[in-house]
């Protein structure tokens, strides 16, 4: 990220937004945070952390180069909280991947990948003891953590997030149930989504002078004065690259060998079309576990590429993750 200056001007928003982040995190008997190191959950450590004991819990893939590990660790540090960092193994993943195609009825790689890191966060915090546990989920789609969304003009990016905050959908609470921990998470509190609605654009997006721009503007600022100023420089990282995770569903793939192609044959005579290769491997799992993916009934809309009753509430097919209007 360029480098910017952090100005607090006269009716900063900051301290109402920070405001309404603190009674919704104080509200919650929360004892743990899912801390990858980025802008959101870092912002949800430090507040959590002031007048109470937290523990930061951070997963990340050993195989890869994850600055989640060295993001994480820097918050721990500076705001003087315990730090539990779990490196997972391929075996690890490839257990927790068939954990999450169980719990979430879902064969996307993406979703896969990136809930194998949260499933594995999720049961470092049980084998802790850490009963309910904080997420910053919410903060990219609410305050334009995207880069897609710091291309939008302000009209189009209200119209947006004006959409999305109706379609969204959030793994944690459900694989964190499925392991006994309960999961808090601030931004979606109605407050700060009617907030974060009617935040003027600059205090989403600013942009510098040499012609860039830089998404969540107010977070980072909120950083800033926390004295955070590391992590309010940080580039947003998808979970599948902060964790390392990206490479996972690849390499399960390669393990298949000649196996993938007969799961993609077999795929293909039910009527199913797998939009990246590497959902093979995860395919395979979900008809072990699910059975055949279900056809639409008279009247619903089909997935393109799998088939399955499109819900109108999600962004992408639950089952494969296709969307005809791209992922986020």
């Amino acid at each position: 990220m360029p480098e910017v200056t952090f100005v607090k001007h006269e009716a900063d928003p900051k301290e109402q937004l920070i405001a309404l982040l603190r009674r919704a995190i104080h509200y919650s008997p929360s004892d743990g945070v899912i801390l990858s190191g980025g802008v959101d959950s870092s912002l949800v450590a430090a507040l959590a952390s002031q007048g109470r004991e937290i523990v930061g819990v951070t997963a990340v893939f050993d195989r890869a180069d994850a600055q989640d590990k060295k993001y994480s660790k820097a918050v721990a540090e500076r705001l003087g909280i315990r730090h539990i960092l779990r490196e997972y193994s391929l075996e690890e993943a490839a257990r927790a991947a068939r954990e999450v195609i169980r719990i979430m009825r879902t064969f996307d790689h993406v979703e896969v990948r990136n809930d194998v890191t949260v499933f594995l966060a999720m049961e470092c915090c049980r084998e802790e003891g850490i009963d309910f546990v904080l997420t910053g989920d919410g903060g990219d789609e609410l305050f334009a953590g995207y880069e897609f969304m710091v291309r939008m003009d302000e009209a189009t990016l209200s119209r947006y997030i004006d959409s999305f905050t109706g379609r969204w959908f959030f793994s944690a609470p459900y694989l964190g149930s499925a392991l006994g921990v309960r999961v808090g998470q601030p931004f979606l509190e109605r407050e700060i989504v009617d907030f974060a609605r009617k935040l003027p654009y600059g205090w989403r997006v600013r942009r510098q002078e040499s012609g860039g721009a830089v998404g969540k503007w107010i977070l980072r600022s909120a950083l800033w004065d926390l004295g955070l100023s590391e992590i309010a420089y940080r580039r947003k990282e998808p979970i599948e690259q902060g964790s390392g995770s990206a490479m996972i569903s690849r390499l399960l793939l390669e393990s298949m060998g000649d196996d993938a192609e007969k799961v993609e044959a077999e795929a293909r005579e039910e009527g199913i079309r797998f939009w990246d290769r590497e959902q093979a491997y995860f395919y395979r799992i979900f008809r072990e576990i699910h059975g055949i993916v279900p056809r639409p009934r008279a009247g619903e809309k089909g997935c393109l590429c799998c088939g399955a009753p499109v819900e109108t509430c999600r962004i992408v097919c639950r089952y494969c993750g296709f969307s005809d209007k791209g992922r986020v």
